[in-house]
């Protein structure tokens, strides 16, 4: 596993994303806690990040996008009024929105991601980081807690390094990571949404932008 001090990933967010376009897995820091990333185009970085994590498929899978446009070809539904609003006035920002996944998607990345749901997340991070990682990379990234299924330690450099050294292609070593608010949850629908998970955005929030 390469590592990538804090310190120098401003410099080093073309490798990271040069990483992801090779298949490789990827893990920094994002709202409170280490993500591992892959390609989610790719049937081989998703199946190896879905192995690493002995992930048990029981949440929405979540995918970061750079905007609206680029979450056209993981989910369908972004063209519906409740989807280009929320986009509109709350991305980039702490809200994931829960929708069908593309046909555009690999069929084997579709049923590995959406088994316990039939739904994907997607959302346009606001952090620097996340948000600097994705412009480069250029496409949809997804993203998953870096700890084992229900295994805590995903905010914990230590944890982080042990459980993934040999699964990881490249880290960047932020220290243990400062907790943050969980990001909203919405499952948006052609005619309104319903929150999963009120977080960072509340429903008040999500209503003013609706109109």
């Amino acid at each position: 596993m390469k590592i990538i001090p804090l310190a120098e990933v401003t410099a080093r967010v073309s490798e990271i994303a040069q990483v992801l376009s090779d298949g490789g897995l990827a893990c920094f820091p994002l709202r409170g806690t280490y993500r591992i990333a892959a390609d989610v185009r790719s049937v081989d970085a998703v199946t190896r990040l879905v192995q690493s994590k002995r992930r048990a498929k029981s949440h929405p899978a979540l995918v970061a996008v750079p905007d609206l446009a680029s979450a056209k070809g993981v989910v369908d539904g972004t063209t519906w009024k409740t989807t280009r609003r929320l986009a509109e006035k709350l991305w980039p920002g702490p809200i994931t929105m829960v929708l069908p996944p593309s046909k555009e998607l690999p069929a084997k990345v579709r049923a590995m991601l959406t088994k316990a749901t039939g739904k994907l997340g997607v959302r346009a991070p606001q952090d620097p980081l996340a948000a600097a990682i994705v412009l480069a990379f250029g496409g949809p990234i997804l993203l998953s807690s870096a700890n084992l299924e229900k295994k805590p330690g995903a905010n914990s450099a230590v944890a982080v390094r042990q459980r993934f050294t040999h699964s990881v292609d490249l880290w960047v070593d932020a220290g243990d990571v400062p907790p943050a608010p969980p990001s909203t949850i919405a499952e948006v629908t052609e005619s309104g949404f319903t929150i999963l998970r009120e977080g960072a955005v509340t429903r008040a929030e999500i209503e003013r932008a609706l109109g």
